[in-house]
């Protein structure tokens, strides 16, 4: 069993904890933030042992094996690094940093320590991935041509907020983008018989706001097998989370892409040990005939467990197929490169 740090004690941490609620492959024992109330909420509701006040206490603690680092953005590289080079394993919240600069320099950490390090991607982890992966490869649509993938929801402008404050990281692509661009990527990848591919062009466009920041984004990306992606987020338009695989002979559409199972994603209290975890579908269309079939993907987990014993699954191998530091290193550098067509100025 892995014994885990989380780092950050803010609601995409207790949603962590919460899935860890649902396996055998870890367990939480040492939560580290600097504001004491989110600390004891989050030792209190989840049996956590150890609190630290400080980042660098958790890191001390020579029984903790693995860190999920759940802080905002821009300490993501900086802890990360410490982490490594403290010799633990690590699982870093979405985007995994600021730019493709900083994943270059925790990548290279990774690798100098011999330590696992994954972008934490969960919905990567899903078996509705694999299952999707399987049906593309299976030639069940023939020939991908197209991908169009979106996340998108309204949020209030408040320049001082994370979403809407340059210096925290904020803005559609970093916070959500990251989610229809490592969709596009993976699907195009799928119809090549690879993991991933990279775009080799890269159109964008978007709204700016008055801190700086994308409030809705969109791009099309051109990959070598002559696939096209169109990706769009927003974070002040409820554009809704969509993604369809348009194939020479029909469609796959993915109704529920980037929290499928995962009732700890909207709790607000500790999940009883007989949760039940929602199957997800997948909708395919034949153009012929226009008939369509619901492919049912059961789950047996929360979403975020899934993610956690992904980890625990690949920690001798030092990375995941499920989101490889290549596949990081690719996403970071489209994201770059869609920042800089929209105009987001890093």
């Amino acid at each position: 069993m892995l014994n885990w740090g989380v780092m950050g004690a803010g609601g995409i941490a207790y949603v962590f904890c919460n899935g860890m609620r649902f396996t055998d492959s870890g367990q939480i024992l040492a939560v580290a933030s600097r504001t004491r109330e989110r600390n004891d909420r989050l030792a209190n509701d989840f049996g956590i042992p150890r609190q630290y006040n400080d980042y660098a206490e958790l890191l001390a603690d020579d029984d903790i094996d693995a860190v999920y680092i759940a802080t905002i953005h821009p300490l993501h590289a900086e802890w990360a690094i410490k982490c490594a080079e403290a010799g633990k394993h690590l699982l870093v919240e979405k985007p995994i940093s600021m730019n493709h600069a900083e994943t270059a320099a925790m990548v290279d950490a990774a690798r100098e320590n011999d330590v696992f390090l994954m972008e934490a991607f969960m919905y990567r982890c899903h078996p509705q991935i694999a299952k999707m992966v399987e049906l593309i490869q299976d030639g069940t649509i023939g020939n991908v041509q197209a991908i169009r993938a979106t996340f998108g929801y309204r949020s209030g402008f408040n320049p001082q907020s994370r979403l809407y404050n340059r210096e925290m990281g904020g803005g559609g692509i970093l916070d959500i983008g990251c989610y229809t661009a490592s969709m596009a990527r993976k699907v195009a990848g799928a119809a090549a018989n690879e993991l991933f591919l990279n775009p080799i062009s890269v159109k964008g466009n978007g709204k700016i706001g008055p801190t700086g920041v994308d409030h809705i984004a969109a791009a099309t990306l051109k990959f070598e097998n002559d696939i096209i992606a169109e990706i769009i987020c927003a974070v002040e338009c409820n554009y809704g989370s969509n993604v369809i695989i348009y194939g020479t002979e029909g469609t796959i559409t993915v109704p529920n892409p980037w929290l499928p199972s995962s009732p700890c994603r909207g709790a607000r209290t500790p999940l009883p040990p007989d949760t039940t975890f929602p199957a997800t579908q997948l909708i395919v269309q034949s153009s012929q005939n226009r008939e369509t079939t619901e492919v049912t993907v059961p789950a047996d987990r929360d979403l975020f467990t899934y993610e956690a014993d992904t980890v625990a699954a690949h920690i001798a191998d030092r990375q995941a197929p499920a989101m490889s530091l290549d596949d990081t290193l690719g996403n970071m550098q489209l994201l770059d490169a869609w920042r800089e067509e929209v105009g987001v100025v890093s």
